[in-house]
């Protein structure tokens, strides 16, 4: 086995890079400023830049390697599986086909539930032990150009007494919607047939919002409409 030690390797002008057509075995550690061609093997350390092709592997947090948050550009067919995912920020797919769904709840007692939107309280409020009429605070709603032309649901699912409370008050982003209607304003609730929700009593009533932006632009909470239905009268008989 033979052995060169020299600092630099070149083309025979001086200038250009040197051919391998046999292939060139690499056991130590290869370090090069850009990388283009198909790469087998094992990764260590941080990628940055764009990838383009297809990437096939594991990627094991265990080790020192890291994908680097602002990887972009990749393409090609990747199967990519994913045991759990945490995403704080903002996800957009086009076409999301998932196989099984869970809300997630925010339980409330008395008579003024509220969700958070933007830091997962959930669209779901329960309400148990109400004494009076109901009123859904929302907050975190996104006011910015990347939530244009959205619709939002919200749902309050109430656990009656002997005296049936509705919900038909909400307040989002500090904004007061009601089931009173004001000549010239959009900031009210509207029901099927004109007839705003009542309770129930000693059953679960639930009391279905969904918010339509009329304008297209998220800046401004008055662009949305709300509209409302109530499912009601859940009971249990023996």
């Amino acid at each position: 086995m033979s052995q060169i030690n020299v600092n630099n390797i070149r083309a025979k002008d001086g200038v250009g890079a040197v051919g391998f057509p046999g292939g060139i075995n690499v056991t130590g550690v290869a370090t090069a400023t850009t990388f283009s061609g198909n790469l087998t093997g094992n990764v260590t350390g941080n990628v940055t830049g764009n990838i383009s092709g297809n990437v096939t592997g594991n990627a094991d947090t265990a080790t020192s390697a890291t994908l680097a948050t602002n990887a972009q550009g990749l393409t090609g067919s990747p199967n990519i599986v994913v045991s759990s995912s945490d995403v704080t920020g903002i996800g957009t797919i086009n076409d999301l086909r998932l196989e099984s769904v869970s809300d997630k709840i925010t339980v409330s007692t008395g008579n003024s539930p509220s969700l958070a939107y933007n830091t997962g309280g959930g669209n779901v409020a329960v309400v148990y032990d109400a004494t009076g009429p109901i009123t859904l605070t929302v907050t975190g709603v996104p006011t910015t150009a990347d939530f244009n032309n959205r619709a939002i649901n919200f749902s309050v699912i109430v656990r009656q007494g002997a005296t049936g409370y509705a919900c038909t008050s909400l307040v989002v982003n500090g904004t007061s919607f009601s089931s009173a209607y004001t000549v010239g304003t959009s900031t009210c609730i509207t029901y099927p047939g004109g007839t705003v929700a009542t309770g129930s009593t000693t059953g679960y009533d639930i009391f279905n919002f969904v918010g339509v932006n009329t304008t297209g632009s998220a800046a401004d909470i008055t662009n949305y409409n709300f509209l409302s239905v109530k499912n009601g009268d859940f009971r249990l008989y023996a």
